[in-house]
């Protein structure tokens, strides 16, 4: 068995690969691995961490600090990130699928090529977010910001209440709507 140093030094050395230098000594180490150990880190400060790949299906990150963190090809399926701070996150290619993350912050997230079907994303902060390509099928979006969000190419088929959402300013380029039509504003 690793001793606690050893185990600090390993969990540091993993989280600094891809860290940007804005947010490389936010985060809280113990709250990273307990995230890894138990996904379970309500309210923690994962703020700049590097979790890429992670595998944490129905992990509770509520109201959860992950400004800025490099979460690729995560599997968070079933996740509760309600609350959370996402803002200028990496979330590329995340798989978030019926994840919880009503009244989150993702504004300037990239969600390009993430999963989100059937997640919960009202009253959710999505200004400015990148979501080219992104599977928003049957996601609901009610009350969601989604003034200057890039959606080209997303796919918002039978997405719920996007009707009041804020859609301000936002790319819809080739993106197909809740009713399965093809919107190419912004194009």
């Amino acid at each position: 068995m690793l001793g606690w140093r050893v185990k600090q030094l390993i969990v540091s050395t993993v989280l600094a690969v891809g860290l940007g230098t804005s947010y490389s000594t936010a985060f809280d180490l113990d709250a990273v691995e307990r995230l890894r150990s138990k996904p379970t880190c309500a309210d923690c400060d994962l703020s700049g961490a590097s979790i890429t790949g992670s595998y944490l299906p129905g992990a509770i990150l509520t109201n959860a600090n992950l400004t800025g963190a490099d979460l690729k090809e995560a599997n968070m399926n079933g996740a509760d990130l309600s609350g959370a701070n996402l803002s200028g996150a990496e979330l590329s290619g995340a798989s978030l699928n019926y994840a919880n993350l009503s009244g989150a912050n993702l504004s300037n997230a990239n969600l390009s090529k993430a999963s989100l079907s059937g997640a919960n994303l009202s009253n959710a902060s999505l200004s400015g977010a990148v979501l080219i390509g992104a599977s928003l099928r049957g996601a609901r979006l009610a009350q969601a910001q989604l003034a200057g969000a890039n959606l080209e190419g997303a796919n918002l088929h039978l997405v719920l209440n996007l009707d009041a959402a804020l859609l301000v300013d936002a790319k819809l380029c080739n993106t197909t709507m809740p009713d399965g039509r093809i919107d190419n504003r912004g194009c």
